[in-house]
């Protein structure tokens, strides 16, 4: 494997919260049932290594590691220097192939109509509006036509909602408790916004699921939207 060819270490601008949480923390090892649903449910019968699928904000690496093992073309990005490295040594160790570059959401760039499908598993919700607006754009344009797009975001029920620093309608940092404590920046939509901030930006046939539950005492709203081109 070429790791010179597969990885691009230029940082990206992301809040410092996230750097400081990847390169201190051990998480997210595994894929999420929603993602491996929507894997499933659409490309498994298909000729997987010509499936191109973008993991838009890596994190700790389980959907880019899921995606690459189960044999996808798979790519993936983060603003988080520590969060690349250690998605590149898992899939070096692991004799895995990606490509993996260490870019912010808000300047990445890809060919327009190249990806079969788009996963953000809550990477999109950790900023101002207007930059979300602008990465579902680029999400749109990253896709082909009849591409899909899987995000999941934040609702509103979630434990932390309303508490912290306000910086604009629903967006908050600071956040006093709840799954989001220590978090950076979040914005918290009600399905109704979510689902009208997608068709804005151009997207068909969307499906938005809510997914409410609790976690060491605080609730979680979970967002769950798949959509097309």
């Amino acid at each position: 494997m070429d790791t010179n060819s597969q990885f691009s270490d230029i940082p990206g601008k992301i809040d410092d919260v996230w750097e400081a949480i990847h390169s201190s923390q051990e998480w997210g090892q595994y894929p999420t049932e929603h993602v491996i649903r929507f894997v499933a449910r659409n490309y498994y019968k298909k000729e997987r290594r010509l499936v191109k699928i973008l993991d838009f904000g890596v994190g700790g690496g389980a959907h880019t590691w899921y995606l690459a093992r189960d044999g996808f073309d798979t790519y993936g990005f983060d603003g988080s220097f520590s969060a690349v490295e250690k998605v590149k040594s898992r899939l070096i160790r692991e004799k895995l192939t990606a490509h993996i570059s260490c870019v912010s959401g808000q300047e990445v760039e890809y060919n327009f109509d190249f990806f079969d499908a788009v996963i953000d598993n809550f990477c999109i919700y950790s900023n101002k509006l207007n930059d979300i607006v602008l990465m579902y754009k680029k999400a749109y344009s990253f896709l082909k036509k009849n591409g899909r797009l899987l995000s999941a975001v934040f609702g509103k029920k979630t434990t932390g909602y309303g508490l912290g620093e306000q910086i604009e309608k629903d967006t908050y940092t600071n956040i006093t408790e709840g799954p989001l404590l220590h978090r950076g920046k979040a914005h918290f939509f009600s399905p109704q916004t979510f689902v009208s901030l997608l068709e804005d930006v151009g997207f068909k046939n969307i499906k938005c699921e809510e997914c409410l539950y609790t976690d060491n005492g605080n609730t979680i709203d979970m967002l769950i939207a798949t959509c097309e081109k």
